[in-house]
C-alpha cells in the first residue's frame, strides 16, 4: 500500500500565485512600514522596502503590457541573486506570463539553448551579463524585449530597456483574471531530470501555490513550535544564499516573502561573509547545501565568529553524511535541530521535510502534507518492504504539469497513474523516515554489486585530513567498474595510499578504491551543491583517449 503523509493536508491552491504574494507583501508593509524586505549581503546600503517591492512589481507589469508581452509568454531571468529577481518574477507573472530562471554563470551557448527551448519573448538581466545575453538572443528569434539592471552610467545599447525606468511608474496594474486557470504556467525552471539534457519543468499556479502552503504549514505547525517557540518572523532576518534560478533557492525566496523576514541576499557565495552575516544579524535558521555544512564543520576561519544564534539548520539538494553532521553539531553546540529534506524540481520543490520527532539527522525527512509515496523494486515493479531498497516514487498536487514540449520524457518520468519516478534509490525505516542511498544512474556496479558513491564520500569526509571528496566508477576489465576517489586535502601530507588504506579498513572488498585516488584543488559542483560526476567522468575518458 502506498504511504500517505502523517501531516494534515493543506487546501489545493486555486488563486493566482502573484495575488497571494502581493497581498502578503502589502500586509507586511502595513504591519512594519519602512522595514526592509531585502538587503544586499555585500552592500548593506542597498535595500528595498516591502512597499517598494509592491510598487515596483506593479510598475513592471505595466511595462510588460505596454511592450506587448502576452498572456502565457515566458520571460527568462538571467541574474545573480538580487532583490530585482523577486520584482522580475512578480512583474512577469502579474502580467500573465511565466518566469524561467537561468544561471548567471551560463555561457551564451547555454543561454541560447534555454531561450530557444523555453520560447522566451523577454529577458531580464544586468549589465554584467548583458553582452552574453545579446549574443545568445541573436539566435533566439522570439525574444523581442530585453530589460537591463544598470550598475553604471554607461548608456545601454539600442533596443535594451533600463530596468530603473521600467519600474518608475506609480500606476497600479489591473490583471486580467477572467481567463485565469490554476493550471496556467507560472514557473519554467530547467532540470535534467533522471536522464538526458536540461528540460523545461512546467510548474503551474496550482502546483507552486500548493507547494508554498505545504512548506509554510510544515514550518509554522511542525518546526517552529518545537524548535523555536515564540519565533516572530517580522522581527527576524534570514540569509538567502542559494541561487534563485534553482528551485530550492527560489522556494526560500518565496518563504522569506510570505513570512515577512528580512532577506539578506548573497549575490555569490562567500563563506567568510556568511559567518559575518550570521553574527551581524543573529540569524536563527539557516538553509544550506552539503558544501556549506562541510565548511562550517571543518574550516578554521569559522571559529573567529559568533554563530551561537543559529538554532535550526537544514540541508538539501544532495545527501549529507552522519560523520560530517556530527562534526558540525559537536563544533556548534547551540544548534538545536539539524535536518535534511528531499525533493526535485519536478515535484514542485520538496516531497519530504525533516521533523523534530524523527530523531535522525541523516534521513531525507518525512513525507510532507498532500503527498503519497512508495518504494518500488527495480526488478519486479512491486512495492518494497520496510527497509528494502528501491526507486522512490511520489505523487501529489504539486507534481509538474510535464516537461515543455517533451511528451516522451514526461511519460518516462510520470506514469499514467500520476506517480513521479524520481530516479533515486532509497528505503523507508520503520518510523517512516526516508533514506536516499543514491541515484540510479550514479550507482557503481562492481562485479554486479552496487556501490553507492555517496556512501564512500561520507566515509572519506569522516577523515580529519580530507576537506572534500567525490567518487565515480571508472571502466575496469575485471570487475566492470572500479570506484575512484577525487579528494581535496586538508593536510598536504595525506597520500593516496593513506586514503586507500583508510577506506580498505572500513568497507567490503568490492567497495574499495581499486580505481585509485586523485587529488584536486576542489570538487566540481553545481550551484545547488550536487557533485558534477559527469564532468569527472568526462575528464577520465579524456585521459584514456590520450593513452
Amino acid at each position: 500500500m502506498p504511504v500517505k503523509s502523517e501531516f494534515s493536508d493543506v487546501s489545493i491552491s486555486t488563486s493566482p500565485y502573484y495575488a497571494k504574494v502581493l497581498a502578503k507583501i502589502l500586509e507586511h508593509h502595513l504591519e512594519t512600514p519602512g522595514r526592509a524586505a531585502f538587503i544586499s549581503a555585500e552592500n548593506p546600503n542597498e535595500s528595498v522596502t516591502w512597499l517598494e517591492l509592491f510598487d515596483y512589481s506593479h510598475s513592471l507589469a505595466n511595462f510588460f503590457k505596454e511592450h506587448r508581452f502576452e498572456r502565457g509568454e515566458v520571460c527568462c531571468l538571467v541574474l545573480p541573486n538580487c532583490w530585482q529577481y523577486a520584482v522580475g518574477f512578480l512583474g512577469v507573472t502579474l502580467a500573465g506570463g511565466a518566469a524561467s530562471g537561468a544561471s548567471a554563470m551560463f555561457t551564451d551557448y547555454e543561454l541560447e539553448r534555454q531561450f530557444i527551448d523555453s520560447q522566451a519573448t523577454a529577458i531580464l538581466t544586468d549589465e554584467t551579463h548583458l553582452e552574453r545575453v545579446r549574443t545568445a538572443v541573436t539566435r533566439a528569434s522570439l525574444v523581442k524585449t530585453i530589460l537591463c539592471i544598470r550598475h553604471s552610467s554607461n548608456p545601454l545599447p539600442q533596443g535594451v530597456y533600463d530596468f530603473a525606468q521600467a519600474v518608475s511608474s506609480s500606476a497600479r496594474f489591473e490583471p486580467d483574471n477572467k481567463n485565469f486557470s490554476p493550471d496556467d504556467l507560472l514557473l519554467l525552471p530547467y532540470s535534467s531530470g533522471t536522464t538526458g539534457s536540461p528540460k523545461g519543468v512546467m510548474l503551474t499556479h496550482k502546483n507552486f501555490g500548493t507547494m508554498t502552503d505545504v512548506v509554510l504549514n510544515h514550518f509554522h505547525k511542525v518546526m517552529y513550535p518545537e524548535v523555536m517557540p515564540g519565533y516572530e518572523p517580522l522581527k527576524e532576518s534570514v540569509l538567502l544564499l542559494l541561487p534563485f534560478y534553482h528551485i530550492y533557492g527560489f522556494g526560500l525566496l518565496m518563504k522569506n516573502i510570505f513570512e515577512g523576514t528580512t532577506g539578506v541576499i548573497f549575490s555569490k557565495f562567500d563563506p567568510v561573509l556568511l559567518c559575518q552575516k550570521i553574527q551581524d544579524y543573529k540569524v536563527q535558521q539557516l538553509f544550506v547545501v552539503p558544501p556549506i555544512v562541510i565548511f562550517l564543520a571543518k574550516h578554521p576561519a569559522v571559529s573567529k565568529f559568533n554563530l551561537s544564534s543559529v538554532k535550526m539548520m537544514f540541508s538539501g539538494a544532495a545527501p549529507c553524511g552522519k560523520d560530517i553532521i556530527d562534526e558540525l553539531l559537536n563544533k556548534h553546540k547551540t544548534i538545536r535541530f539539524f535536518g535534511q529534506g528531499y525533493g526535485m524540481t519536478e515535484c514542485g520543490m520538496v516531497s519530504h521535510l525533516p521533523a523534530p520527532k524523527a530523531k535522525s539527522t541523516i534521513s531525507a525527512g518525512r513525507l510532507t502534507s498532500n503527498f503519497v509515496q512508495k518504494i518500488v523494486d527495480l526488478k519486479t515493479g512491486k512495492e518494497c518492504k520496510t527497509g528494502d531498497r528501491g526507486e522512490v516514487w511520489v505523487a501529489g498536487p504539486t507534481i509538474m504539469k510535464g516537461y515543455l514540449n517533451r511528451p516522451e520524457a514526461t511519460a518516462e518520468t510520470i506514469d499514467k497513474d500520476g506517480w513521479l519516478h524520481t530516479g533515486d534509490i532509497g528505503y523507508l525505516d520503520k518510523d517512516g523516515n526516508l533514506f536516499v542511498v543514491d541515484r540510479l544512474k550514479e550507482l557503481i556496479k562492481v562485479k554486479g554489486l552496487q556501490v553507492p558513491p555517496a556512501e564512500l564520500e561520507d566515509l572519506l569526509l569522516s577523515h580529519p585530513k580530507i576537506r572534500d571528496a567525490a567518487v565515480i566508477g571508472i571502466p575496469d576489465s575485471r570487475s566492470g567498474e572500479a570506484p575512484k576517489a577525487f579528494v581535496v586535502r586538508a593536510d598536504d601530507h595525506l597520500s593516496a595510499d593513506d586514503v586507500i588504506n583508510f577506506v580498505k579498513s572500513k568497507v567490503s572488498s568490492y567497495k574499495q578504491l581499486t580505481g585509485g585516488v586523485e587529488f584536486l584543488s576542489e570538487i566540481p559542483k553545481a550551484p545547488s551543491g550536487k557533485i558534477l560526476r559527469r564532468l569527472l567522468r568526462d575528464q577520465e575518458n579524456a585521459k584514456k583517449s590520450k593513452i
